[in-house]
């Protein structure tokens, strides 16, 4: 592992410190001198993909800050209060790190090959950096216009950072803005992020409810519609559509641009269905037509051409999408793997301890990853 501290020339410093010695303060706090950049010696392979096993073990075990899913490429993502790491999956060893001394991390999440971490020092959540994954290498760096605390999340090709009433819309392989939007008097939840849209809610003064929505890419004014006011509503997904969930209403939009090329939304069918009502920040996937959402309790699957529920079946955490098109879901005993459509488990995995709630989980090669409860888990 190469480990180097990002220091600027170290002779430029040693006669700054002899000829004023006031200004070593200043630079030993600076970003250079207080960033840590271990990367790893070469590009690791992913392992190959592998059916699961009847029962798996737990491997090892490390701390993270995270409860989301935890592997990008070849690496699962381990964050902290300061810095973010690349672990290999099969043994849990550090491969690599970036480590900020004077800044602390806001968020974190992963595409496209990178993870994207983003720092705040005194004056908001500004700092944004993309490491590669398999290596942690410094793709790009670049801050951003806030002065508040923000989330950060992403889909193929775009990562949004929402803090306040702003996003930032930037393109993940080379940090260079697409977009910003900003709205007085308002906040606005995390950026949901699609391949067809970016949609948030905007909550405002008397309960005012809005959805926003926003062209991924394209830098023209989102479509903005009404919620129910004094409602809770929660973006699941901007992939193909954007769905809404508000209580037991579950609320379909259309996306199209018009022939200027602006977003437009317009609603496309709801369904009451009270199995669909549950605690907490929901979370869902998606499939084409199917949609999976997981409320605090179970997870339920939604035929999106109906709209109409289908299928519910427990879960202590949100659910994963594979790329066999199964849903991979964590359960009391174990694991199940099943069609977003029936929801009948083909596959059921029994795990030897228990899987920590509200955990986002990862499947790499024949290993099931979960991070949830202040550490990552890793089963085989």
């Amino acid at each position: 592992m190469r480990t180097r501290t990002v220091l600027g020339a170290v002779a430029g410093l040693v006669v700054a410190a002899a000829v004023v010695a006031v200004a070593v303060p200043v630079v030993r706090h600076s970003d250079a001198f207080t960033t840590t950049i271990r990367t790893a010696p070469d590009t690791p392979v992913p392992p190959e993909a592998t059916t699961l096993p009847a029962s798996v073990r737990q491997l090892w075990t490390a701390p993270t800050g995270a409860a989301t899913a935890p592997v990008e490429g070849p690496s699962v993502i381990e964050t902290g209060a300061d810095r973010v790491a690349g672990l290999d999956p099969t043994t849990g060893r550090e491969r690599w790190s970036y480590q900020r001394g004077n800044a602390t991390l806001c968020d974190a999440t992963r595409q496209d090959g990178v993870v994207l971490a983003l720092f705040a020092k005194s004056h908001g959540c500004r700092d944004l950096v993309a490491l590669d994954a398999a290596t942690g290498k410094r793709r790009w760096y670049r801050t951003v216009e806030l002065t508040t605390s923000a989330r950060l999340t992403s889909s193929t090709g775009t990562a949004v950072v929402t803090g306040g009433g702003q996003m930032i819309a930037v393109d993940t392989g080379g940090g260079l803005n697409r977009w910003t939007y900003s709205t007085s008097g308002c906040t606005l939840d995390p950026a949901v992020v699609g391949g067809d849209a970016v949609a948030t809610v905007s909550r405002c003064a008397g309960g005012q409810r809005r959805l926003v929505v926003h062209s991924p890419t394209g830098d023209k004014a989102p479509w903005v519609g009404p919620l129910p006011p004094g409602s809770d509503p929660h973006v699941l997904t901007a992939d193909g559509r954007v769905v809404v969930l508000t209580g037991s209403m579950l609320s379909t939009y259309s996306v199209a641009e018009d022939k200027n090329g602006k977003i437009v939304a317009s609603p496309a069918g709801d369904v009451l269905d009270d199995r669909l009502a549950g605690s907490g920040t929901p979370a869902a996937v998606v499939d084409d037509d199917f949609l999976v959402v997981w409320t605090g309790e179970t997870a339920t699957g939604v035929d999106l051409r109906t709209p109409a529920v289908r299928w519910r079946a427990p879960a202590t955490g949100p659910p994963a999408l594979g790329d066999d098109h199964q849903v991979l879901l964590a359960g009391p005993d174990g694991f199940t793997l099943q069609p977003l459509a029936t929801g009948r488990p083909v596959t059921r995995v029994a795990a030897g301890t228990a899987v920590p709630d509200r955990a986002g989980l990862s499947r790499i090669g024949g290993l099931i990853v979960a991070a949830g409860g202040g550490r990552i888990v890793a089963y085989g």
